[in-house]
């Protein structure tokens, strides 16, 4: 028999014969038809779970065995403090336990599985989307900014205080290579200032966080990302669209801009903040629409007039986003980087990025609110349908994000409405 060690399990105090643990990962798979083998993403892991063989002897078999027992038969309303001999505190559920008992020798054997009831902060994270990628945004410069300098230092060119690109002949006597990557930069630079003189970016733009240093390497870095925030500025100004779309339409101009830099020393920096940009954009409106959908069902709850008809409250703007419309959106910004990532300057940036973006929309359609489908075999007023099934008329605007239409009076067929 191994060696017992101490361990704890709730009130109990186990002496150990062995221990098992065991981790599974979530596997998505994804097969054709006609197609050998199958596409697989590894979703994270489940939770961990332990299993522990123990004893019970002599005086511990007649104290604790009925008690034990009995214990294991209870219900745990709240996690069970577990220590593990190597461990140490872990926080769970026991789920099978099995007994062997042998009365004549006053010994008893018990298997039992002990479940961690935690969700690991780097697998699922509910921190707000757009300050992270904000974040791995600003960090994205101070990286591309670096790379601009040392990609200065190969080729010959100082990096002096400024931002005068066009002193091609100072640079033409340093040498050829000097020459040739201060020509590269201007010709950027001349389509990149014309886009940042058309576009103000809007004032929470992701360049007014940052303090560039004044060097060559700093202005041309913080040129290139004026450029980024002024395409999200021509983005936001298209009216009407869904963040799927304003998405894609982001994308193409940033892409466009990308494809005329190519064979300049700008073209890797540009893929990077582009990248970056795109990413923090689409996490911003994940953000935006969480809050909306807050204040729209606060408003379902709110009464905005008194029964004389006099107003005491603002009506608040409703919901009008769908978890589809965030998913595609999630998809072209994943899409940018993923057909970038190898020009890149700093990928393990962007990749959490895409990390951040998948996460919150895993979490968004999890906790959206659970659906069913009714059918309305005539043409029925939207907000009669909402009151027959348990819901506010204020809830209609929701209802229409929900079944993906503008503003019914009246609906048939097949209708989706919230569950309460």
């Amino acid at each position: 028999m191994a060696e017992a060690r101490e361990c704890t399990l709730g009130p109990w105090s186990l002496k150990l014969v062995s221990i098992g643990n065991e981790i599974v990962h979530s596997l998505s798979e994804t097969s054709y038809p006609y197609k050998n083998g199958a596409d697989v993403e590894d979703m994270g892991t489940n939770a961990e779970s332990f299993r522990f063989s123990c004893i019970l002897t002599n005086e511990d078999y007649d104290k604790n065995y009925v008690s034990i027992r009995n214990w294991f038969l209870s219900l745990f309303e709240a996690p069970v403090e577990l220590v593990h001999p190597d461990h140490g505190v872990i926080k769970g559920f026991p789920r099978n336990v099995s007994f062997s008992n042998d009365r004549r020798q006053k010994c008893a054997t018990m298997e039992f599985e002990f479940i961690v009831a935690n969700i690991q902060p780097d697998v699922q994270s509910y921190s707000d989307p757009y300050k992270v990628c904000e974040k791995e945004s600003v960090g994205a410069n101070a990286d591309v900014q670096e790379q601009l300098a040392q990609d200065m230092q190969e080729a010959g060119v100082p990096d002096v205080e400024g931002e005068d690109w066009s002193l091609v002949d100072v640079w033409g006597k340093i040498g050829d290579g000097a020459r040739s990557f201060a020509e590269g930069v201007s010709r950027s630079l001349g389509k990149i200032n014309g886009t940042i003189a058309q576009v103000k970016s809007t004032p929470d733009a992701i360049n007014a966080t940052i303090d560039y240093v004044g060097t060559l390497s700093g202005k041309l870095t913080e040129s290139l990302q004026k450029c980024c925030d002024s395409f999200v500025a021509m983005a936001r100004k298209s009216e009407k669209m869904t963040s799927g779309s304003a998405a894609s339409y982001l994308s193409a101009d940033l892409s466009e801009m990308l494809l005329s830099l190519t064979g300049t020393p700008c073209y890797a920096a540009f893929a990077t903040l582009a990248a970056s940009t795109l990413a923090t954009e689409t996490a911003k409106h994940i953000s935006d629409d969480e809050t909306r959908m807050g204040a729209s069902i606060s408003a379902e709850k709110t009464q905005i007039d008194d029964a004389e008809g006099r107003e005491i409250a603002e009506i608040q703007e409703p919901f009008i986003t769908t978890p589809g419309d965030i998913e595609d959106a999630v998809a072209v910004a994943r899409q940018f980087i993923d057909d970038h990532i190898a020009d890149i300057v700093c990928p393990e940036r962007l990749k959490k990025q895409a990390a951040v973006l998948a996460d919150a929309v895993l979490r968004i359609k999890m906790e959206f609110m659970t659906t069913k489908k009714i059918n309305v075999e005539h043409e029925t007023p939207l907000h009669k349908i909402a009151l027959e099934n348990g819901l506010d008329y204020k809830a209609c605007d929701r209802l229409c994000a929900l079944n993906n239409v503008k503003n019914p009076t009246f609906m048939q067929g097949e209708v989706l409405v919230y569950e309460r």
